[in-house]
């Protein structure tokens, strides 16, 4: 998966970077996939160092845009409100 040059600012901006990063990474592709229904944009959740993170992908699914710690409630809210939904349904 590439990362465009905000998502590797934002991991830098975290101190995400060298072995950090390649663990992020492999956290990101064990993460589960949502259709964010409010941007239609894919939302990738994972947990990393026991905190969730978000990842938006491109349209085609192949570039991480953006990424950002989150919290457990506000993962359970967007997917409890429908907001985020399995993208197959």
């Amino acid at each position: 998966m590439q990362l465009s040059r905000h998502a590797i600012d934002k991991l830098e901006t975290y101190g995400i970077c060298g072995d950090r990063l390649i663990s992020w990474q492999e956290a990101f592709e064990q993460g589960q996939r949502h259709l964010d229904l409010s941007t239609a944009a894919t939302v990738v959740v994972t947990v990393w160092e026991n905190r969730p993170w978000i990842a938006i992908l491109s349209q085609d699914e192949e570039r991480v845009i953006t990424t950002y710690p989150t919290d457990h409630r506000t993962v359970t809210n967007r997917l409890g409100a429908g907001r985020w939904i399995n993208p197959n349904t």
